[in-house]
């Protein structure tokens, strides 16, 4: 594995970027570049962080919270909002690695929030090599688009450290989610590929690569996670608020789930 090719420091950010072209198409890009800049090309002014907003979060708090912190990178890391999520709620000093077009507003995101001390790499996951191994790895909503996910998470592997946690959240459009994306979101089902949202495929795919599985599970039993017509909305809230009202809204299941969630440990054999 080969460091980009060129990585030069802005002077008004301190962002690492890259000038090389990305490669993300080698490992089949469902996305690409132009996707993410026009989803982020209008982004909310940066907050201060007010608490954990993530669904996830009673999950990935019962192996993060007692980790023990350390070095943390978020793979796709977006916006920055789940790097802010991460260092507050379980005190890791964590970089974002990007290729899209909006890395200032990361940066800002996380000054905005007191975090000063996070490497930001605006470069091609394929092609860049980090400076260190990591605690914990993560990615949300990124591995899930590409057509070689087994290079995917065995990268995610590569990254971290000997007993370090790899996280990998991808969201679940199999089954009724595929239904539903394909009538009202049908771009955004485009962009997808759905080996990873099976969870024996997600679940053989981290052994592959190296990683003691210790949580592969569906998350929640209902949610859409993308845009939907208003009354098919206003229909939907009403089943999950009647599901959360009975008590069954915290069954993962293969049909409607909006997540399956995986976290892994590294292992000494595969350092």
């Amino acid at each position: 594995m080969q460091r980009v090719k060129s990585l030069a420091i802005s002077p008004k950010t301190g962002i690492l970027q890259s000038d090389g072209a990305s490669q993300h198409s080698s490992a089949g890009d469902a996305a690409g570049k132009e996707y993410w800049n026009s989803i982020w090309e209008k982004l909310p002014p940066v907050e201060p962080y007010e608490g954990p907003l993530y669904e996830q979060h009673p999950v990935l708090s019962k192996f993060l919270s007692h980790a023990g912190g350390g070095d943390a990178i978020e793979i796709g890391c977006g916006t920055g909002s789940y790097m802010v999520y991460i260092n507050k709620e379980f005190g890791y000093r964590i970089d974002g690695l990007d290729y899209s077009s909006h890395m200032e507003y990361v940066r800002a995101n996380l000054i905005c929030n007191g975090i000063e001390n996070s490497e930001l790499f605006n470069a091609d996951f394929f092609e860049f090599e980090p400076p260190k191994k990591y605690d914990l790895v993560l990615s949300g909503g990124f591995a899930e688009h590409f057509d070689d996910y087994e290079l995917v998470v065995r990268k995610h592997s590569d990254w971290a450290k000997p007993g370090g946690l790899v996280v990998i959240i991808v969201p679940n459009l199999t089954h009724f989610h595929k239904l539903l994306c394909g009538w009202f979101a049908p771009e955004a089902l485009r962009v997808h590929r759905f080996p990873l949202m099976r969870r024996e495929v997600m679940r053989r795919t981290l052994e592959k690569a190296g990683l003691c599985v210790l949580h592969c599970e569906y998350h929640k039993t209902f949610r859409p996670t993308y845009k939907l017509p208003e009354p098919v909305r206003i229909l939907s809230r009403i089943m999950e608020k009647s599901l959360h009202a009975a008590g069954l809204d915290d069954i993962g299941n293969r049909f409607g789930s909006p997540y399956l969630i995986a976290v892994s440990r590294k292992t000494d054999l595969h350092a």
